[in-house]
């Protein structure tokens, strides 16, 4: 079938009319009727009945409704994307960013950039950690940022800080510290533990496992919003990045620095030669900046 043909069988089945169809697509009734009559031709099978001047699916009509169902969607979505960039006036930059950088860090060093250049526009899309290196190399983002270390020849990879882990508990049930806490705090003590969070998990583990500290892991969970929820509940306590810990998803509870501090790197990947180099360092420079200027200032410290 022809893309005029798959549209035209997506809304006749839709509207369950040749009518509602033309009149959805702003089109005569017999330019409808011809394109169907031309794809049922064409297949060598009728898609719809006719009965007294309507029409009912045929059981072929319901099974390839499902699949045309999925590519007139991804035709619509196209069509959308290219109006997009019709409207653009200035640089676009496709950012992947981790959940916890998502939440205050991308959104002002977004709103930053648009005050010098308010013709900039952006798309975000929250990666984990182990999507990034594909996200860059297969041209689905311009520009990622995470956390730990990644190594390609293709790729420039820049740090941008030094993070650490925090501890977060539940504010009626506070840990007995003066600020910070050993790690030996969680041996034993209820722990909600993160899945699959990539290095921030490695690196957990792996101090773990060197002080000998053993949680007692209640709950596993695979986002924090849903650690914290259940740190709330009282569950137990679970560790984050600082970023979340100082969100507003921690509101209400209480968070600690590690003592010695657990700390990992923040990075900024994109693809060497990158047609839009320039831009896409500007906006690295001030994600940067705006990272130290918290982390130095004890806004997420």
């Amino acid at each position: 079938m022809r893309l005029r043909q798959i549209e035209i069988f997506y809304h006749v089945y839709r509207e369950g009319s040749i009518t509602g169809a033309a009149r959805t697509l702003h089109v005569s009734q017999p330019s409808v009727s011809k394109v169907l009559r031309y794809a049922e031709d064409q297949l060598g099978f009728l898609l719809f009945r006719r009965e007294k001047g309507r029409l009912y699916p045929t059981p072929a009509a319901d099974e390839l409704f499902g699949d045309i169902k999925d590519i007139y969607q991804r035709i619509a979505a196209f069509d959308r994307s290219a109006q997009n960039i019709r409207n653009r006036k200035g640089g676009h930059i496709r950012l992947g960013v981790l959940p916890s950088l998502s939440l205050d860090i991308v959104p002002e060093c977004i709103a930053e950039m648009r005050r010098s250049q308010p013709e900039l526009s952006f798309e975000i899309s929250t990666l984990h950690s182990h999507e990034i290196k594909a996200a860059i190399l297969e041209n689905r983002c311009d520009l990622c940022l995470g956390y730990g270390a990644i190594t390609d020849d293709r790729l420039d990879i820049r740090q941008l800080a030094e993070g650490q882990l925090m501890l977060v508990a539940n504010d009626e049930q506070p840990i007995d510290s003066e600020g910070t806490v050993p790690l030996s705090a969680l041996h034993e003590r209820p722990f909600v533990d993160l899945k699959d969070s990539g290095p921030l998990a490695e690196i957990l583990a792996h101090e773990l496992e060197e002080q000998e500290v053993c949680p007692e892991t209640i709950v596993t969970a695979q986002t924090y919003y849903v650690a914290l929820s259940l740190v709330r509940k009282g569950l137990g306590v679970t560790v984050t990045d600082q970023f979340t810990a100082c969100s507003q998803l921690c509101a209400g509870l209480e968070r600690y620095p590690f003592s010695p501090p657990l700390g990992f790197s923040i990075i900024s990947v994109v693809q060497k030669g990158h047609p839009q180099g320039k831009l896409i360092e500007a906006f690295v420079d001030v994600a940067s900046d705006f990272i130290q200027s918290q982390i130095s200032s004890g806004d997420i410290a």
